[in-house]
């Protein structure tokens, strides 16, 4: 549990900042992650799902037109 006495000082960022290199801690919330990038069948399957969906749309469409 947090005493009160030792960490009650974190009021805004410049202590939670001093609280992270005291206590050796590493803020990952601050890091920027990149996108991984698409590769092989993962990639082809996503191209093909989205294809499927318009396709899909489109028929809908159509049927609530009542073309089909």
């Amino acid at each position: 549990m947090l005493d009160k006495k030792e960490y009650g000082f974190i009021k805004n960022d410049e202590d939670w900042k001093k609280f992270l290199k005291k206590e050796k801690i590493n803020d990952y919330s601050s890091i920027r992650v990149r996108r991984a990038k698409m590769k092989g069948w993962a990639k082809i399957a996503f191209i093909v799902l989205r294809i499927y969906i318009i396709i899909m749309l489109i028929i809908v469409i159509l049927g609530f037109l009542h073309i089909v």
